[in-house]
């Protein structure tokens, strides 16, 4: 390991591929996502393309479980290899790491803005992982740091134990990445050029601007559903799906209880699990049968809340467990345009029964949510929020990010469009 660290140590701090970045006159940066094989990498980088960006995708591989290698641009093994570096390979296998240099290289070459989580890029499951950054910003790369959550997430920080006892019900190996985690996002709270991180910010001390979910949407893709079910438990059977990959820290076991105790009272509803399907395959349940999209219990919302709202499901999530983040987001942010049917592991059966018996609400409730995925997570909305960072961060314009989701803004996004309105909002405020 030593002679890895000195070796890049030297040849990264001695290449200084170019003393400035290019030239902002008028002249688009060109952007990298990557390197952990997220769709939502997939999907940010065709938004912002649609603005007439240069950008790609930069993935050291995919999860065949749920991606399909088509889903992103580049891969790490599709890059050149140098002759000297296969040589390394050859003859000292145990310096592994030395094999990936070359990709720094070709990212400090090719690219201006670089979009990252925390795990980092080309060394990211090293201990070289700061001097690649490093030498990124020495050669005037921008970094915006996005987080996902496995990423983040020191298990023994988290303010929602209830959360934390689902991460260690179903991914009991993180609590071993504490340090690691720890150590990187102090460095990219010191030296990252813009920190987009959501509700996902429990030991992060820094973010630079504010909405509650950063997920894009393609809604080109994801269409509202035409015909709404006049089901109502009692004249014919109501569908509800729940899209579990790990039942855990979704809630799954309070939902199939009450979904039983539902029937058990008479009602007609059927519980629908989706689990380890492809993307397109969740696509086409949604729209063709579901009537109701669970998503979680326990914290917050994510993709999938956000998937079953552009299919113009009702959708319910947990919005309410941490007192003190939502209302954050309900001060700063637009939270209370969003129209999830706020439920917990408590309450789910009366807030089924509710829909289930109200079809009218269902449809209400799917309406607005797919009003408010088009305003705030379409390609568009996405366009238009990074197109912000861009002018902070590269063209070194007075924007102000930090209240750029402000409701008490007049000139806020969420004001230069038609505010959501939905059942809950005086809940909600």
């Amino acid at each position: 390991m030593f002679f890895e660290f000195f070796f890049v140590s030297i040849l990264l701090s001695l290449s200084q591929l170019r003393k400035s970045p290019k030239s902002t006159d008028g002249e688009t940066p060109r952007l990298l996502w990557g390197s952990t094989p997220i769709l939502n990498f997939k999907y940010w980088n065709e938004a912002i393309k649609l603005d007439g960006y240069d950008s790609k995708t930069f993935m050291s591989g995919f999860y065949s479980r749920i991606n399909k290698e088509s889903d992103f641009d580049l891969y790490f093994n599709q890059i050149h290899t140098p002759f000297v570096v296969k040589l390394f390979q050859k003859f000292l296998p145990q310096y592994k790491a030395i094999g990936r240099i070359h990709l720094v290289f070709y990212i400090a070459r090719n690219f201006d803005i670089i979009h990252t989580t925390y795990d980092g890029l080309c060394f990211a499951n090293t201990k070289l992982w700061n001097i690649e950054l490093d030498f990124y910003r020495r050669n005037g790369l921008k970094i915006v740091v996005i987080p996902y959550g496995s990423d983040y997430q020191m298990y023994s920080k988290l303010y929602n134990k209830s959360w934390h006892h689902g991460l260690l019900m179903n991914y009991p190996e993180g609590i071993k990445r504490e340090k690691n985690i720890k150590s990187k996002i102090e460095y990219f709270v010191e030296h990252a050029d813009c920190i987009m991180a959501g509700f996902q910010f429990d030991q992060i001390s820094r973010w630079d601007i504010l909405p509650y979910a950063v997920y894009p949407m393609d809604t080109q893709l994801w269409r509202p559903k035409k015909e709404y079910s006049e089901a109502d438990g009692i004249n014919g059977t109501v569908k509800i799906y729940h899209t579990p990959n790990h039942r855990g820290t979704k809630g799954t076991e309070f939902l199939i209880k009450a979904v039983d105790e539902l029937k058990t009272e008479g009602l007609k509803v059927e519980l629908f699990l989706l689990e380890n399907l492809q993307n397109e395959d969740v696509r086409e349940h949604l729209y063709t049968e579901a009537d109701i999209l669970v998503e979680q219990l326990i914290l917050g919302f994510a993709l999938s809340a956000l998937e079953g709202m552009a299919t113009g499901l009702p959708v319910v999530s947990n919005l309410e467990e941490d007192e003190n983040e939502i209302k954050l987001f309900r001060r700063y942010s637009y939270l209370n345009e969003c129209p999830i049917y706020s439920s917990n592991p408590e309450k789910i059966k009366d807030t089924l029964r509710n829909l289930v018996t109200h079809p009218s609400l269902r449809k209400e409730l799917g309406l607005a949510g797919v009003a408010y995925v088009e305003k705030y997570h379409s390609f568009r909305a996405m366009g238009d929020i990074f197109k912000a960072i861009y002018d902070k961060i590269w063209y070194k314009k007075d924007i102000d990010l930090m209240n750029f989701f402000n409701p008490i803004h007049k000139d806020s996004y969420n004001n230069k469009s038609p505010i959501i309105t939905h059942p809950f909002q005086k809940q909600n405020n």
